[in-house]
Order: C-alpha cells, then sequence, then structure tokens
C-alpha cells in the first residue's frame, strides 16, 4: 500500500506524523521556518529551526518526487508499456535515484539498434534465439530474415540485429543497477591517472596522479572532499577517472538472473548477457557511481559552507559608535568614510602616505576627522596595503589618546557590494572606492547587516563552491541568512530594506515600502503600524512581527522577541503580579516563580507560555559573541617574515574538511590541517593562537598548528 506524504516525511526524519501534518498545513499557508521554529512550537513539539527545516526539505522532496511519478507513469503509458506490476514499482520507489533508473529503458532516445531491427522484422528470430528449442543452426535461421531494404542484407547483419533486440531486453529487464551500485561502493575503487595528452603544466593535482581509493572511503561526507578535487581534475584536463568494480560478478549475477529455464541458444543468449553488461549497464554503473560521490560530496560542501556563512553572519558586531572606513590603497590613496553610529553616511576623503610630508598631512586630517565626527571606531580592509593602513590608524588613535577601536576587517565581497544595484540605490553619487570603504566600516558596526547586501556565494567561506550545483547552493545560504537574520530580529527604524527583506514574510518589495513608509511618515511608534505599509496584509504581519524591533516606542513589548498575538498573555501575566508591563520586562526575579500551567489553555500551549516568559526574561538577547579584535604579530607583513616556531594570533578565515585556514596577517591564509587542530571545534570568525610550522614564499603556502 502506498504510503501517505505525512508517513513517509515521518518515516525519512523521525518526526512524530502529528507534528508533520501540522507542519504540512502550516508551509501550505507560506509560514516561513524561522516564524514556525520560534511562535508555533506547540504546533510542532518544540521543534528547533534545524529540525523544521529538515520536515519542510523531506516534503519538498516527496512532492516533487510524487509528480515525477505522475509523469513517468504517464509517458510509459503513452508507448503501451504501463504493467500493473511498472505501475507498483514505480508507486512504491521513494528514492529519486531509484525512480529514474526504472524509468530509463522506457525514455525518449534515439531510434536504437534494436528498434531498428524490430522494425526489419528480426523480432520473430530473436524470440527464436533465447527459446530452449532447437530450430536449426543461427546461420541457417538468418537467411529467412534478410531484408535489403532496410539493410539487414547479410547473414552476418541479421544475427548482429537479432543480438541486439536481445541486449535491449536484457537492459530493459534488468533490475540490477542498484545491486551494482551497492557493490561497487562496497568493495570497488576509484582511481584517478594523469590524463592522455596533459602537458603537467597544472600541479594542483599532482597527489592525484596514479591515486586510488576505496569507494567506501570516498563517500564519507569527512572524506568527500577528496572526490571534489578528484573530479575537477578530470573537468580541468588533468585527470582521467575510473571505477575499479568486480565485473565478472557482476556478469555472472546478471546471467543468473537473465537466463532461468533452458536455453538451447545458450551462447549467443550469454554473449547478449555480456554484450548488456559492458556497452550498457557498465557505462551506466559507472555514470551512476560518480552521482552518489557528488551527491554526497555536494551535500557535505554545502553543508560546510552554510556553518561557516552563519559564522561570518553572526560575527559580534562592536558596540554603537560613529565609525570611520578605510579601503587601503597605497598608491591611489586610503579611501576614507565616516560613518554615524546607526551607519549613516556623513563623509570622505583620501589620505594619502606615500611620503613623508603626505603622511604627516594624512595623519593631522585623520586626527581631525575622529575629533570632529567623535569616531569610536576604525575599520581597515584587509586588501592590499591593510597592515600599513592599520598601522597609521593606529598612530594617529595613540597620538589622540582616545579610546577608539582600530580593527582589521574582512573585505571579502565588498567589491561585489561597491558595484552592485543596492550599493548604486543607496550611493548613486558616490565612486565605487568610497562605497568600498563605507561597506567596510558598516561590516565592523554590524557584520550581519553589511553581508545580506551581497550574493552570500562571494563570502569565500566554503570549499570547491563553484563546482556544486548553484542554485542548491545559493537557495542553502538564504535560509542561512534568513535564519541568522530573524533569530537577532531588526530595528524596524533604522534597518535597511536589504536586511528587512530577510524577514520572515517579507519580500524586496514589501521591504521598499517599509522604508518608503519609514521616509514619509516617520518612525513608526507600534507594531501595529506595520499594517499600513502597503504590501502587508494579516498573513504578512503575522509572520515577519514579532522579528521587527521598535525601539523607545508606545508598547515596550514592541522591543522584544514577544509576538503581538502573544501580548494579551502578558497583560494577564502582570495584572496577576499587579506590576506594570515594563516592570516585567527584563524582570527574571518575578519571571523566574510563575507558575506556567495556570496560564495555559486550548488557545496557548505551554510551549508558547514558556517562550514567552523567556522572551521577557532576556529581551534584547542578541545570540552574537561580544567584539573581539585580533593582534597580529608587529612588523610581521608578508610570507618572507614568518619563521618556523613563530607564535601569533590569527582569525579563521574558513573551515573545511581537512582543516582550517586562518589569516595571521600576511595576505595569505595558513592552512592548519585537521591533524594539526587538537579536536577543537573551530568556527569561522574564531580568533585562535597558532605556531607557524613551516611558510613557503614559493608556493604561497602556510602550515599552521593550533596552540
Amino acid at each position: 500500500m502506498t504510503m501517505k506524504l505525512e508517513e513517509l516525511v515521518s518515516e525519512d526524519t523521525g518526526v512524530k506524523i502529528e507534528f508533520v501534518n501540522n507542519l504540512i498545513e502550516l508551509f501550505d499557508e507560506n509560514a516561513t521556518i524561522p516564524f514556525v521554529s520560534r511562535y508555533r512550537k506547540d504546533k510542532t513539539g518544540g521543534l528547533d529551526e534545524i529540525a523544521v527545516a529538515s520536515v519542510y526539505d523531506s516534503i519538498e522532496k516527496f512532492r516533487t518526487l510524487a509528480d515525477r511519478k505522475v509523469f513517468i507513469k504517464s509517458e510509459i503509458d503513452k508507448k503501451g508499456k504501463l504493467t500493473e506490476e511498472l505501475i507498483l514499482a514505480i508507486d512504491e520507489c521513494k528514492d529519486p535515484k531509484k525512480l529514474e533508473d526504472i524509468y530509463l529503458p522506457y525514455k525518449d532516445k534515439k531510434k536504437t539498434k534494436a528498434e531498428k531491427a524490430k522494425e526489419a522484422g528480426l523480432g520473430d528470430l530473436a524470440i527464436i534465439l533465447m527459446g530452449s528449442e532447437d530450430k536449426g543452426l543461427p546461420e541457417e535461421l538468418a537467411v529467412n530474415y534478410i531484408n535489403v531494404e532496410a539493410k539487414f542484407d547479410t547473414v552476418e547483419k541479421v544475427l548482429e540485429g537479432a543480438l541486439d533486440i536481445i541486449t535491449q531486453d536484457v537492459v530493459e529487464k534488468s533490475d540490477l543497477i542498484e545491486y551494482f551500485l551497492r557493490s561497487a561502493i562496497n568493495t570497488g575503487f576509484l582511481t584517478s591517472e594523469v590524463k592522455k595528452g596533459f602537458d603537467g603544466s597544472d600541479r594542483r593535482f599532482e597527489e592525484y596522479y596514479g591515486y586510488s581509493e576505496k569507494i567506501s572511503s570516498l563517500i564519507q561526507p569527512r572524506c568527500s572532499h577528496r572526490y571534489l578535487a578528484m573530479r575537477r581534475g578530470e573537468e580541468c584536463g588533468a585527470l582521467t577517472l575510473k571505477s575499479e568494480v568486480s565485473e565478472e560478478e557482476h556478469i555472472f549475477t546478471l546471467k543468473n538472473k537473465y537466463m532461468t529455464g533452458q536455453h538451447f541458444y545458450k551462447d549467443f543468449v550469454e554473449k547478449a548477457v555480456e554484450r548488456a553488461y559492458n556497452q550498457y549497464l557498465r557505462p551506466a554503473l559507472e555514470t551512476r557511481i560518480k552521482q552518489e560521490l557528488f551527491e554526497v560530496a555536494q551535500n557535505e560542501a554545502i553543508s560546510v559552507f552554510s556553518k561557516n556563512m552563519e559564522s561570518i553572519l553572526m560575527a559580534p558586531p562592536i558596540p554603537p559608535r560613529n565609525v570611520i572606513g578605510m579601503d587601503p590603497g597605497i598608491r591611489t590613496g586610503i579611501k576614507t568614510a565616516i560613518l554615524d553610529k546607526d551607519g549613516k553616511y556623513l563623509a570622505n576623503t583620501v589620505l594619502k602616505i606615500n611620503t613623508p610630508f603626505e603622511k604627516d598631512r594624512a595623519l593631522l586630517e585623520l586626527k581631525v576627522l575622529i575629533k570632529k565626527y567623535k569616531t569610536g571606531a576604525i575599520g581597515v580592509g584587509t586588501g592590499t596595503g591593510s597592515k600599513e593602513t592599520l598601522s597609521f590608524a593606529k598612530q594617529a588613535v595613540k597620538e589622540l589618546g582616545e579610546d577608539v577601536i582600530v580593527a582589521l576587517v574582512d573585505e571579502t565581497g565588498a567589491s561585489v557590494y561597491s558595484a552592485s544595484e543596492v550599493a548604486r540605490e543607496e550611493f548613486p553619487d558616490l565612486d565605487l572606492t568610497v562605497r568600498g570603504a563605507i561597506s567596510i566600516g558598516r561590516r565592523l558596526q554590524n557584520p550581519l547587516a553589511e553581508l545580506v547586501k551581497v550574493d552570500p556565494r562571494s563570502a569565500g567561506a566554503g570549499q570547491y563552491q563553484h563546482d556544486l550545483d548553484q542554485k542548491k547552493l545559493k537557495a542553502a545560504l538564504e535560509r542561512v541568512i534568513q535564519i541568522c537574520v530573524n533569530n537577532i530580529g531588526v530595528d524596524i527604524n533604522t534597518a535597511s530594506y536589504s536586511i528587512l527583506a530577510k524577514i520572515s514574510g517579507l519580500a524586496e518589495k514589501t521591504a521598499k515600502n517599509i522604508v518608503k513608509f519609514r521616509e514619509e511618515n516617520g518612525f513608526f511608534k507600534d507594531r501595529g503600524e506595520i499594517k499600513k505599509v502597503k504590501g502587508i496584509g494579516p498573513k504578512s504581519f503575522e509572520q515577519c512581527a514579532g522579528f521587527l524591533r521598535i525601539r523607545e516606542g508606545k508598547n515596550p513589548l514592541d522591543s522584544t522577541r514577544v509576538h503581538p498575538e502573544s501580548y494579551s498573555l502578558v497583560v494577564k501575566i502582570a495584572d496577576d503580579l499587579k506590576v506594570k508591563i515594563e516592570d516585567l520586562i527584563g524582570n527574571k526575579d518575578i519571571l523566574s516563580k510563575i507558575d506556567t500551567k495556570k496560564y495555559i489553555d486550548d488557545k496557548t500551549g505551554k510551549h508558547t507560555v514558556e517562550s514567552v516568559i523567556e522572551d521577557l526574561k532576556y529581551p534584547a538577547l542578541d545570540p552574537r559573541k561580544e567584539f573581539r579584535n585580533v593582534n597580529f604579530l608587529e612588523g610581521i607583513d608578508k610570507i618572507e617574515d614568518l619563521k618556523p616556531n613563530m607564535v601569533t594570533e590569527g582569525v579563521v578565515k574558513n573551515i573545511t574538511n581537512f582543516g582550517a585556514f586562518i589569516d595571521v596577517g600576511v595576505h595569505q591564509d595558513g592552512l592548519c590541517h585537521i591533524s594539526k587542530m587538537k579536536g577543537k571545534n573551530l568556527r569561522t570568525g574564531d580568533i585562535v593562537t597558532v605556531k607557524i610550522i613551516s611558510a613557503d614564499p614559493f608556493k604561497k603556502r602556510i602550515s599552521l598548528d593550533i596552540c
């Protein structure tokens, strides 16, 4: 009996059918993952966003599979080959790849040799040769089937045509490809050799010349990056990849499966079976092996990229301060932009420090800017000249004796933003270089708010990301962005439309309408006003309201994570405790003593009551860590300056399955191999202490050890 959608999803995810049914209903109403995981816990059993997302993906997978089944049955039926047995096999299939294996023999393709032979009337001869009776010598039989017009004009061609028909019959009736695949994964090897004719100029893949590894090892997620490296080598024309599998065993199994009963013309049929394997099933198996390896490797690479992206987005902001953003440029000058504490652009200039005279003048100008704009932080981009610019900024701050943060800011993707439509809309009259300096300053103030403006794939935080399905990768990263933004929430009165568009229930158009409403009517005073924005109806409001904050508004609850639908619950709690709502917010002592059972009823469940109380306890909860500045070694500016056993701080820039890439302040990230990480669970953005193992300027390779 075919399983229902909720049964399939429950089996796939391990989530109870009751909650799966609720989630199907919520998602069909266009509820988002952040909204469901935060404000519908009673309907999900308290599932977090990861579990909710897995159910969402499972629902999509099985709905897509169901649509594909309908299409496949329709296509096979058009050919008159849809049997009850085939319908049952399709209906019970739960795996998209297995479904395609079932469909493969019936797909539209160029007319095969077997079909041409059947049209020439050789089908009856094939039936005879597959039979158990002696009808005479094959050569004698073939004479009766010569068809000059169809170009089967010799005995040899006729027998070849009959062989093609039997071969296709073997392929269509074989359901062993999955068995062959499992066998290959369990016992086979993948080998890579230097491609014939390769000139050896690309040396990136040297370690894979004459390389062999068990498929069972390569298909493990933690090892899958090696397959991506080999695959890239193949695509670059440096390597040839081929699997080594138990072909003799496969052919033996195929013969036992197909050749049941007596075959008088056994040798002829065996030849067809061997041809079916070697010419059709073996190449199909090779493709499936590589597909399996790539699917595992791609999923793992996307997972790694997503985790890195989450760490980058959740990098700690500095405390609210006016900021100077500096885009290093020794020859053309340091592009410098001044911003207020909310990231609003105030002014810009160019500071040149090439000569002592220029540097003295630039120092004076920078000190004037720091004093004039009450600057509390300076962000220096990590481009060429960043060390010199950082030293220059520190000197100005030291001479002033001011409390000013001076920090390097990763500018990966800043150039993408500078030339983007978003940047042109924000600053149509400013040069690209000034926009870049603004972006650097804003990244120091609030990394998340600025990074949402660029394509997440340009963040440079993945492994082999350019080899992946870009649509799938982008969708995964967009989900990470949405979850991060909604976990923190945004101030509706200061947020850009770029970050507002990531809020649950909003899109770019409604986000722009919010900004427009704000410009025309002034700041929002309470969450109820959000309903006045064009394009925001009851459903959109329900989805977005809890994630939009209003500071110092009419209702103190508008600055918390409590959803407006739960305001009446808070009022009831405050009345029972005989305190004002504003006195309740943040008062952990009182809130910890509340009897939650008292407020549970048919409309408000246990999870909702507990979440509201938690949100009241921590009204301004920000899951991001406190800002901390990295301290690189003074005077170490390039790889040549690094020596073995030097110890320095560094910033983790990228995590892969084989190690961590760490910026140690020399414009070339070093690799701390997984064997040198001492079991530490590092995340992108972490500040760590490392020891230099080696530094090779020629190969631009730095090896590190975690201290």
